[in-house]
């Protein structure tokens, strides 16, 4: 399958050295504090109002009449990223039924996403376009390798679960009990520094999420999902590189690059490349060189 790349794919790029319009040198723990401010403010002086007439999401609005403030329906994520700690806020709507993502999968979901002043900068609401195809792992474009979605999907996703699949006969593609909820988001886990269309430099960012169907994905099409080849388990796959070609495992078809296929190092032809040790050395074939 090959899956919609949209706004909220960056490249890997690092903001350690990144200067700001003032030539001081930007300073991600402190811009995490106060992002955390921006958050904290916008959750408890606006409230989740469900969805009207079949409207695809709900709104977020500002407390006028008492309202419930989403900080007291939120929960948080504490998370470490570059050696900042930050916090992501996530409001379970419907938690779904079926399957859970993980950050190495592939979702179809529907999403819209704000700034904090409510400006719309992306969207898919429907299920009938390969927008709706997000490709958490990454991939490579053009020789370029990304690192896949921004990390607040990376982390907020995997708390919901995906429908099932309702669709009728020459009817539009429909799913049921869904996940559904809201991402909150520091601009240290979403994206950053960059200026993108209607997204200021450093900006917190909010997503209404529906998560439909998650797909264990195998960028690669090698035999082994990517969730596998992330082998020094730092919840990455950019950058477990076996063979030190510049590829990362995950979308190379030779892990190991002794000219034999990662698929097709599976001795016991089980369609599980992991499985196979030749040499009994502890390394599986598929990433042992001397074994072909």
């Amino acid at each position: 399958l090959k899956y919609s790349i949209l706004l909220i794919i960056i490249p890997i790029l690092f903001f350690s050295c990144k200067k700001n319009d003032n030539n001081a040198p930007f300073d991600p723990a402190a811009q995490a504090l106060i992002d955390d401010e921006l958050l904290i403010d916008f959750l408890q002086t606006h409230y989740y109002k469900a969805p009207e007439n079949n409207e695809p999401f709900g709104a977020v609005d500002t407390i006028m009449n008492n309202e419930t403030p989403l900080f007291n329906q939120v929960e948080i994520e504490n998370v470490t990223q570059d050696n900042i700690d930050y916090k992501l806020y996530y409001l379970i709507v419907d938690e779904g039924i079926n399957e859970t993502p993980t950050r190495y999968d592939s979702v179809f979901v529907k999403f819209r996403g704000f700034t904090l002043d409510s400006i719309k900068f992306d969207e898919n609401v429907n299920f009938l376009t390969a927008k709706g195809w997000q490709n958490m792992a990454g991939g490579i474009s053009g020789g370029v390798v990304n690192s896949g979605v921004i990390q607040g999907w990376k982390y907020g996703v995997p708390h919901y679960k995906s429908g099932t699949n309702t669709t009728l006969p020459g009817d539009p593609i429909t799913f049921e009990n869904t996940g559904k909820g809201l991402l909150f988001i520091p601009s240290g886990l979403g994206f950053g520094i960059q200026n993108r269309p209607g997204i200021p430099p450093n900006s917190p960012v909010y997503f209404h999420i529906e998560l439909a169907k998650v797909v264990r994905a195998d960028n690669d099409d090698d035999g082994v999902i990517n969730r596998l080849e992330d082998l020094n388990g730092d919840g990455e796959v950019v950058d477990d590189d076996t063979d030190k070609d510049g590829i990362p495992d995950f979308v190379d078809t030779d892990d190991d690059g002794d000219g034999v296929l990662t698929k097709n190092e599976d001795a016991n032809d089980d369609g599980d490349p992991t499985n196979d040790d030749t040499d009994d050395d502890g390394t599986p074939d598929y990433l042992d060189p001397d074994t072909n």
